[in-house]
């Protein structure tokens, strides 16, 4: 025979080896027989074309026939399942829930810390960490070509009142966006989708004002204007055009703070309040942040030592003599919210450990589950290899079931972890600025978890037919051939996985408990006052077109103004919402005794600066208890040059200071400015995720500190009478007395508090439903090995029972060794509970301040565990209940 024949019959022969058992066993002898003849008889006829014409018509009918025999797998998979309707619940149900639960977490991180869309190489871009900085400085910072590449200020996010006309009679509204040097798009790399952005040569001082406007803005507000370019809008009261509109889905660096608008800084203070006192030339005006695009090969460490180095020596230039040396410090800067190093490090840690978590724990249910129904399927497999079956047959159609279970699981879990991405990005995040999640399944998170997920349902749904290799058919066919299962205390797969079900159980109970429990308990405010017929307005006359004085005027009038308003009892003014410490950023005054005590070297303690107005703790309904309130005079005028400003402590504040003696009458000091304790206000609520009230001064909104700080807008607080619709009277009187003022998010107090409340309240059920998902895998868990092992040990309790045993003694057995697991799993589980909030408290201030809850956390951890062990002992006592009914006769008799 010719060698080309030759090669084509062995080609031939390996195809028809490959085709399914089952079809050789029915057509094997016939396809050989038939090719021997075929193949010689196409080479003799056709040549080679003929040859590759038969041995292609018979590989192309291979997959076809694979195809056909793993669709009767599917179906045959699908009855199985289908008759085991409690089985296949769980295993999906389980499945879902984790994928869903898993992914959700992850990409909520992802979404946070993750790099955002469109900006190139965003590794290379870094900022300053927690400092803003002089436009001086930041020119010299710059300059520094060896390590930065480009680099940009930028102040925001700060709102503009917009009117897309510039007719003056149009209402504006209030749209966030950012002021920036003109190399702020150069310097990230993006290009317009029309028009122009910024550049040094074309935004100089006293050039006509220019914007440019966000796509989303564009197609939003301008609808989608073809002709946008140029078009004139009304921004703070003036004229601007429209020089550019940025590319889709850019909203600014840090896009969780979105920025719609981006104004020039050099657009001057006419335009853009926050620019007054010549923040341009001024080097001590350090409201800057500075984002750089590191040069080629510079690394953080290096560039960080280059900014330092510019720091000393502009300070040295300027004579500028600090008694701490500033250390600039840089981080990256490419994130969806602005979050240093630690905050993405512990975001990611805590996460990770409770994805981790609950991976484990629906993969050790998944693998008791299949693992249970593997035994009692041994008797199945052993039948069908009797008949003939071929143990890759075997394996074949066991896989067919366990893809099943996972890809169903699966794709419910990614339905569940879409909608569970839904709701948080539609949930509202109380904040001063707007914040945007932008929540979107992480296809990275999800691939991973569906990877380990179904991995672990495959490999242990496979476990009984591979298994089935070394099993002896003969006995396993047997009567009897069931024997008893091992007791618990012996080490074994099945009761491995159940103690690692339970720790991890309880160890993500605990740790997801005490941060519900903290974030839940940080909503239950008792401020000390009756909050029924308090209503907030916000005003912000700069964006309006007030001029500083003007504003500072209409700061003087308003409170006397509104207290000739029908129904309201008392009104008067601050910088911020009473509950805005929700969101408050660290302690920024730092006050000690006045040098004219005596001290040498005075204690400096850390509060926070709250500006009010005359009459506030009235207004409030939270009189005093020592010393006065600030009055209209104060308010109205400025303090005269070197004498002391009137303050409140609340007593937190005062206690830190002068320990038990009365603060009434002392002098304090905040740098160069000096301070006389006037009056004593009472402690409020704790700060969001702290165990004590935090210490606050009090200082009054005056209209000097309005003309030095014109972009602060104002809150007005104002207390009604019972039965009177307090906010549409004010508006109604604002309208009339100042119509060119814009009134914004008028809400009660009481609406105010609930935007915080809900909004925890939601991620704290996020992490209740993970407590109760542990809780229950758990149950299912130690309940379906429990009667697995009844199962198995069917006759041996017939005999038992014969023998006079009574139906309590074997329960107090079986309940026994089902005991000894729990009580197993419980002590592995607190003990690595136990060390994991260690190593999250000491790594994260803020979780430790979460889990730090006395009376909850002692509560959480003795309850925890006494649940868990309740209901998987309930879960182990309902199979046993039923196996000691069994008539013993019967279970001798039965096969």
């Amino acid at each position: 025979m010719d060698f080309p024949l030759s090669v084509c019959l062995a080609l031939y022969r390996r195809l028809a080896s490959a085709y399914p058992h089952e079809f050789r066993m029915l057509y094997g002898e016939d396809m050989d027989r038939l090719g021997e003849d075929a193949v010689p008889e196409a080479w003799r006829r056709y040549g080679v074309q003929g040859v590759v014409r038969l041995l292609a018509d018979v590989a192309i009918r291979f997959p076809a026939t694979y195809l056909a025999e793993i669709r009767r797998d599917v179906l045959y998979a699908l009855r199985v399942l289908a008759k085991s309707p409690g089985f296949t619940f769980v295993a999906v149900l389980s499945v879902a829930i984790g994928i869903g639960m898993c992914s959700a977490v992850r990409s909520e991180i992802q979404s946070i810390v993750g790099a955002p869309p469109g900006l190139p190489d965003p590794a290379a871009l870094a900022t300053f960490r927690w400092s803003t900085v002089s436009y001086p400085y930041f020119e010299r910072y710059r300059d520094q070509r060896q390590t930065v590449a480009a680099a940009t200020a930028l102040l925001g996010p700060i709102p503009f009142a917009v009117a897309l006309t510039p007719d003056k009679s149009v209402r504006a509204a209030r749209f966030y966006g950012h002021l920036v040097s003109p190399e702020y798009f150069s310097t990230l790399g993006v290009t317009p989708a029309a028009g122009r952005f910024f550049s040094p040569e074309t935004e100089k001082p006293g050039m006509p004002p220019v914007v440019v406007v966000s796509d989303r803005f564009w197609r939003t507000q301008l609808a989608a204007d073809p002709q946008a370019v140029g078009r004139i809008l009304r921004l703070n009261g003036r004229p601007v055009t429209i020089a550019g509109i940025g590319p889709k889905d850019f909203l600014g660096i840090w896009p969780g703070n979105p920025a719609d608008l981006f104004v020039p800084v050099t657009c001057g203070a006419a335009l853009a309040p926050e620019l007054a006192g010549d923040p341009l030339i001024s080097p001590d005006r350090e409201i800057f942040r500075v984002v750089f695009r590191l040069a080629r090969g510079a690394t953080l460490p290096r560039a960080e030592a280059a900014m330092n180095a510019v720091t000393r020596n502009f300070d040295q230039e300027r004579g500028v003599n600090r008694i701490h040396d500033r250390v600039m410090q840089l981080m990256p800067a490419a994130t969806f919210l602005y979050a240093t190093p630690e905050q993405r490090r512990f975001t990611n840690t805590f996460n990770v450990v409770l994805w981790a978590l609950v991976l484990a724990l629906v993969c050790a249910n998944l693998a008791n589950l299949l693992l249970a129904r593997g035994g009692e399927r041994r008797r199945e497999i052993a039948v069908r290899l009797s008949v003939g079956a071929s143990r890759p047959r075997l394996v074949r159609q066991l896989l067919a079931e366990s893809l099943l279970l996972s890809f169903t699981g699966g794709a419910a879990g990614i339905v569940l972890g879409y909608c569970i991405m839904r709701v948080l990005s539609s949930l509202p995040v109380p904040s001063p600025v707007p914040v945007e999640l932008h929540c979107h399944l992480d296809l990275r998170a999800l691939g991973w978890t569906l990877a380990i997920a179904m991995a672990a349902g495959v490999g242990f749904g496979l476990a009984p037919a591979l298994s089935s290799a070394r099993t002896d058919i003969g006995r396993a066919l047997k009567e009897g051939a069931q024997t008893p299962l091992g007791g618990y205390g012996r080490f074994g797969l099945r009761n491995l996985f159940v103690v690692c079900q339970m720790a991890a159980s309880l160890m993500l109970v605990l740790v997801t408990g005490l941060v519900a429990t903290g974030f839940l308990l940080a909503t239950r405010v008792s401020p000390g006052f009756d909050m029924a017929g308090l209503s907030l307005v916000s005003l912000d006359p700069m964006r309006d077109g007030y001029s500083a004085g003007q504003a500072a005027k209409l700061l003087e009038d308003l409170p006397g103004e509104l207290s000739h308003v029908t129904g309201v009892r008392a009104a008067s003014l601050s910088g911020a919402a009473p509950f805005a410490w929700f969101a408050a950023t660290p302690p920024v005054s730092r006050v000690s005794f006045s040098e004219s005590e005596g001290r040498n070297s005075p204690v400096v303690h850390a509060v926070f600066a709250e500006r009010i107005g005359a009459n506030y703790f009235a207004a409030l309904g939270a009189p005093l208890p020592g010393g006065r309130e600030f009055e209209a005079r104060e308010q109205r005028s400025a303090a005269e040059q070197g004498a002391p400003v009137p303050a409140i402590l609340n007593q937190t504040a005062a206690r830190s200071l002068f320990g038990s003696e009365n603060p009434i009458g002392r002098r304090i000091r905040d740098g160069e400015t000096s301070y006389t304790v006037v009056g004593l206000a009472r402690d409020s609520q704790p700060r969001f995720l702290q165990s004590k009230p935090a210490a606050t001064m009090f200082l009054p909104f005056t209209g000097t500190v309005f003309r030095k700080n014109p972009a602060q807008g104002i809150t007005v607080l104002v207390r009604g009478a019972a039965g009177n619709d307090v906010l549409a009277a004010v508006r109604r009187q604002l309208a009339s007395l100042h119509p060119d003022l814009t009134v914004f998010d008028a809400r009660t107090l009481q609406e105010d508090l609930n935007r915080w409340s809900s909004f925890i309240e939601w991620q704290s059920t996020i992490f209740v439903i993970l407590g109760v998902f542990a809780l229950l895998l758990a149950s299912i868990g130690v309940g379906g090995v429990t009667a697995y092992a009844v199962a198995r040990r069917h006759k041996e309790i017939g005999i038992r029972m014969a023998l006079g045993a009574r139906g309590s003694q074997v329960q107090r057995l079986l309940l026994r060794e089902g005991a000894a697991l729990v009580a197993a799993g419980s002590a592995l589980g607190f003990g690595g509970a136990f060390a994991l909030w260690r190593i999250l408290t000491a790594y994260s201030d803020m979780l430790a301040r979460t889990i730090d809850q006395p009376v909850s956390g002692r509560l959480l951890k003795i309850g925890a565990p006494l649940v868990l062990a309740g209901l998987s002992m309930l879960a182990c006592y309902l199979p046993v209940r039923r196996v000691t009914r069994i008539e013993p006769v019967a279970a001798l008799r039965q096969e």
